[in-house]
């Protein structure tokens, strides 16, 4: 009887300790400190920004240049040549570049179509392609793609953080899952702690036979030992779950020693199975979409690469006059220019071509399969959580049942009808009932939360 007194007393120390003023952290609670504090959030948003800020920088190859450029030789007592050149450059959304500048050169031996008037040239113009780039250039096509990375950017923060939802509220009801099976345990050591001591006093009365004192205090033991490991597997799932709270500044929040999640289980109701969306207006599917999207951009210009290149120049020049730069502004003086360049074969550029479409449709069967792959999901789910709450009342209804068996099969053996054996076994059957309805419910909560996550309704 050492034995069994030395069990009794540590296990009345230790339920004790667990029962002591606990703090209860509600779903809605918790899910507010994730979504408040947690790092992923400022991630998130710093996603975004990163797509925002492609934009500006895809704007900055249309910014305005200046450029400035000064050459001088001397040698022997000689002035070769000092040659000066200014040139403002304005890119324009079209393809063409306006371009205006001033020349000034001197010297003894400059070659003959660098003499120009000893006041210099201003000039102005144009130098517009007239085959590749006239309808699509590299300028337009980063700018576009930087418009839709933007929208990416906006689509990813949604996804991290609904990522996050899935796995911080997943973490919370596996926790409500092991504390409610501490409870359990906790239940089942009391009723085994009763049954002993009963057991106990029938045998010092004569009125039972001293095994089944053993046989009490067997099962006795044996329900304290899934105590201590119900026990320390909330312990566990505490720290899952406390890995996802965070303060205001960003360090890890804390969860005092005697805080529990809440004991209830949220009703779901059936309108959950008719939820309605747009899949393309979906996150996830957006995201698709904007990569299909930056993919036809990159192949409407490797289509304009195939073309030749054809550029044209033409300036204006005017000699400075005293204080008036343009007095000898006249269309009878200009310069102009024309380069044209083709790769006979055009390896590199068809190759360049045939990669970006094969990418292309590639992504696009992408999308394909992944419409296909997220409407059998979203039907899976929707099949085991109606299976799943039709399981849910049959085994609450179970509960119910298998209590009232225990409760008669004990009443039973206290008016000296029944065996200790048949009280434990339907007490067992009952507690594993009871077990099971838990996971059931757990489970039913964690596919809701999946089928939310599909669809981004956190």
């Amino acid at each position: 009887m050492k034995t069994y007194k030395k069990w009794v007393v540590l296990l009345s120390v230790f339920v004790a300790f667990f029962s002591t003023s606990q703090q209860v952290m509600t779903y809605e609670n918790y899910k507010f400190l994730v979504l408040k504090n947690h790092p992923f959030l400022q991630k998130a948003y710093n996603v975004q920004n990163i797509g925002a800020t492609e934009r500006m920088k895809a704007k900055g190859f249309f910014d305005p240049a200046f450029g400035s450029s000064i050459e001088q030789k001397k040698f022997a007592g000689n002035e070769y040549y000092w040659m000066s050149s200014s040139s403002l450059k304005l890119p324009t959304w079209v393809g063409a570049t306006l371009k205006s500048g001033y020349d000034a050169n001197r010297g003894d031996y400059l070659s003959k179509e660098m003499y120009i008037p000893s006041s210099g040239l201003w000039y102005m113009g144009v130098e517009l392609p007239l085959g590749q780039g006239l309808l699509f250039d590299e300028r337009r096509a980063q700018l576009k793609q930087a418009k839709i990375a933007g929208q990416l950017g906006e689509t990813e923060r949604k996804l991290i953080i609904n990522d996050l939802a899935l796995d911080a509220f997943s973490s919370y009801w596996l926790w409500v899952e092991a504390y409610r099976k501490v409870s359990i345990a906790k239940e089942g050591v009391e009723l085994a702690k009763q049954r002993l001591a009963a057991t106990q006093s029938q045998v010092d009365q004569g009125e039972s036979p001293s095994i089944d004192t053993v046989e009490a205090l067997m099962q006795f033991e044996s329900r304290s030992i899934d105590l201590l490991q119900s026990e320390n597997q909330f312990k566990n799932t505490s720290i899952l779950t406390e890995l996802y709270l965070w303060t205001d500044s960003l360090q890890p929040a804390i969860l005092p020693s005697n805080t529990v999640p809440q004991d209830a289980i949220e009703f779901i109701q059936d309108d959950v199975l008719d939820l309605q969306f747009e899949m393309d207006s979906l996150p996830l599917f957006q995201q698709v979409k904007y990569k299909v999207d930056q993919l036809e951009v990159e192949l409407k210009w490797k289509r304009e690469q195939l073309k030749p290149t054809l550029n044209l120049g033409y300036n204006l020049l005017t000699q400075p006059i005293g204080t008036n730069n343009f007095q000898s502004l006249s269309p009878n003086n200009y310069k102009f220019g024309m380069t044209a360049y083709v790769p006979l074969l055009l390896r590199k550029e068809r190759a360049s071509f045939k990669q970006a479409k094969l990418k292309l449709e590639n992504a696009t069967l992408d999308v394909a399969t992944k419409k296909r792959d997220f409407q059998t999901k979203i039907q899976t789910l929707k099949n085991e959580i109606k299976q799943m709450k039709q399981m849910q009342l049959t085994q609450m209804k179970l509960v119910e049942h298998s209590k009232s068996l225990r409760d008669s099969e004990q009443i039973r053996f206290e008016s000296g009808e029944s065996s200790l054996f048949l009280v434990n076994a339907r007490e067992v059957s009952y507690l594993s009932a009871k077990l099971k309805l838990v996971e059931i419910e757990i489970k039913l909560m964690v596919n809701l939360l999946k089928l939310k996550w599909l669809i981004n309704d956190f």
